[in-house]
């Protein structure tokens, strides 16, 4: 009778994703599982039916960690929160961040996604800035407000801020700017555009007004 093996499914899992964590999708091998575990390849393929299968695995673990960063209690503003706490996790976690967002795995991230951004969603509905915006303005700002977090965070992630860690008196430095006062500011900029439909019809994008009409027709 063989011996029992010393390792789980979750185990290897936590092995892998501890490997991507330190050293990328290019460190991640049976091997170097093995060599995490400190077992041989054999438990790997013994449990895992493809590499595919297990990096996918892997990024939804890192898609969990990050959920936990987006939702932290940081400043105490929910909405501003969700921004620094997507900042930080590209910050302290960039491995995970460039590997979640690579070519290859985006895929597996969106189907991860859209219950991440409805849950978040659900953290703001009594959010006091959007008490006066239709869904459909919030959803748009949100939309708007991610567009710049994703950059700002990939740049960060890049290298091209000096940063180690987020907290209310972190400072680009290069730029001398705390990085929660351009957060508050996207923030404040984006609310001020969104809830106001003329501001949208001045610079061309359109507004809710057609919908409110074709609404309004229906009923």
């Amino acid at each position: 009778m063989p011996p029992k093996q010393r390792f789980n499914a979750d185990d290897i899992i936590d092995a892998a994703f501890n490997v991507v964590r330190q050293n990328g999708w290019e460190g991640l091998s049976a091997r170097s599982i093995a060599k995490e575990l400190g077992s041989s390849t054999r438990p790997i393929y013994s449990y895992m039916n493809s590499m595919k299968n297990l990096e996918e695995k892997v990024v939804k673990k890192a898609m969990d960690l990050f959920y936990e960063y987006l939702t932290a209690d940081i400043t105490g503003d929910k909405w501003l929160d969700q921004a620094v706490g997507y900042v930080k996790f590209a910050i302290e976690e960039k491995q995970l961040f460039r590997c979640i967002n690579d070519a290859k795995h985006v895929q597996i991230q969106r189907r991860h996604t859209r219950q991440m951004w409805e849950s978040l969603g659900s953290d703001l509905s009594d959010y006091e800035l959007f008490k006066n915006m239709t869904d459909s303005q919030v959803t748009r700002a949100r939309e708007m407000r991610w567009f710049f977090i994703h950059g700002l965070s990939s740049l960060v992630c890049n290298g091209w801020f000096s940063l180690k860690e987020v907290t209310s008196h972190t400072v680009l430095e290069e730029r001398n700017i705390r990085l929660t006062d351009v957060l508050k500011l996207v923030n404040q900029v984006l609310y001020e555009g969104f809830k106001d439909d003329k501001i949208l019809k001045m610079i061309g994008i359109e507004t809710n007004e057609s919908e409110k009409a074709e609404s309004d027709k229906s009923g």
